[in-house]
């Protein structure tokens, strides 16, 4: 039996188009079970689960086919839903014999996600196998083989989905960010700037062009990129903060601080917000010292993941004369700490606020620790640790 072109369209990751066709095809016959499994996994994909389960109704008593179909839209529901545990049982199930590509698909998903890499990796190579023509399939291989570092096969993967998907926007940004992870700035800038062609106002690649121009030290043109981001979403408060961000490295620092305020009026503020308006504050002349304070403070409340806010109001407090101000300073580098053991300059600028206490003890607990993980520090931090020690000894 031939495949409607709907359904080869779905998999191409055309919605729009696949539903549009799917909808034709019931108007010619209202019983058309592969159109109204079309339309039900539409459904499920854009999260409407009353009309994904009335159409599933009308599929009901149909073939094998069909109703493996229909487990598979009921396993994106489950996706919807957050319920990954009964979608992965689902995707376990329809991946055995006889095996269908779009569970091996969600297997490899999933198995992603839980870091098995390699049984990932098996379960996505039958997929592509099986049906090589799905973009996605390609996509979703290449991340994991990034993640276990065959670059050559990850990066072949990528241009197949490309291929396949023109428009499959995540497939330009993985590929950009590989490319710039390993230092390649002007072909990560090529591939965004090509997919931008064809979606000009696309958040995710003007977010990720913005950040390569930044590495290639091309502020300005970052700056540019930003503002158009921040012109697209201009309700979006991570797009205006990031244009906050390279104003401030532009030096225009009343732009940013300016932008800053106007998210905090808004109730928008982040801790990205919050963070450039305590830069600013500091690269004032003279610096508002009170200001960085209450902002690195509000960008640690705001993020509570994040161990850079906490990182540097410690640094800030320590360098006031008063011991209880030190002290301060200590318990917000103790959080940032805290909130990530493995980063060393936490664990640095910790050891040295308790030098500055007269806590040697504690200083020489964590110095011993960071030398103890000296692949992981830059050669600044390693010679400043390796002071730090000495002066303990």
């Amino acid at each position: 039996m031939s495949t409607p072109n709907f359904e080869k369209l779905l998999k191409q990751g055309d919605i729009e188009k696949g539903r549009n066709e799917a909808q034709a095809a019931l108007m010619k016959d209202p019983n058309d079970r592969r159109a109204l499994l079309a339309l039900a996994k539409v459904a499920a994909l854009e999260g409407d689960e009353p009309l994904a389960e009335s159409l599933l109704q009308k599929v009901a008593g149909g073939t094998a086919d069909d109703e493996a179909d229909a487990q598979l839209v009921r396993a994106a529901l489950h996706m919807q839903k957050g319920e990954f545990e009964q979608a992965g049982a689902i995707y376990m199930k329809l991946a055995e014999d006889p095996p269908r590509a779009e569970a091996l698909y969600g297997v490899g998903y999933f198995l992603t996600e839980a870091g098995q890499n390699e049984l990932a990796k098996k379960a996505l190579v039958k997929a592509v196998e099986m049906e090589p023509e799905v973009g996605v399939y390609h996509f979703q291989l290449a991340r994991v083989l990034f993640a276990m570092g065959e670059l050559k096969g990850a990066f072949e993967h990528l241009e197949t989905s490309l291929k396949l998907n023109p428009g499959h926007i995540p497939s330009y940004v993985v590929m950009s960010v590989a490319l710039q992870a390993g230092g390649e700035l002007e072909a990560a800038e090529d591939i965004l700037r090509s997919g931008l062609k064809a979606f000009p106002d696309e958040p995710h690649m003007l977010e990720q062009l913005s950040n390569v121009l930044a590495g290639k030290g091309d502020i300005n043109g970052a700056a540019e990129v930003a503002e158009q981001l921040a012109k697209a979403q201009p309700n979006h408060p991570s797009a205006i903060g990031n244009l906050a961000r390279f104003r401030m490295a532009q030096g225009r620092l009343g732009d940013a601080l300016s932008l800053c305020h106007a998210l905090a009026e808004r109730g928008m503020a982040t801790g990205q917000s919050r963070s450039v308006e305590a830069m600013v504050y500091e690269a004032m002349n003279p610096p508002d010292i009170d200001g960085a304070q209450a902002a690195w403070r509000a960008a640690a409340e705001l993020d509570p993941d994040d161990w850079r806010a906490p990182n540097n109001l410690g640094l800030l407090l320590m360098r006031g004369p008063e011991v209880e101000t030190i002290r301060e300073g200590r318990d917000a580098l103790e959080e940032a700490h805290r909130r990530d053991p493995e980063r060393p300059e936490p664990r640095l600028n910790l050891a040295l606020a308790c030098v500055k206490l007269g806590d040697k003890a504690r200083a020489k607990e964590l110095t011993k620790d960071l030398l103890s993980r000296v692949a992981t520090l830059e050669p600044e931090q390693r010679e400043q640790a390796e002071r730090l020690a000495k002066q303990l000894a």
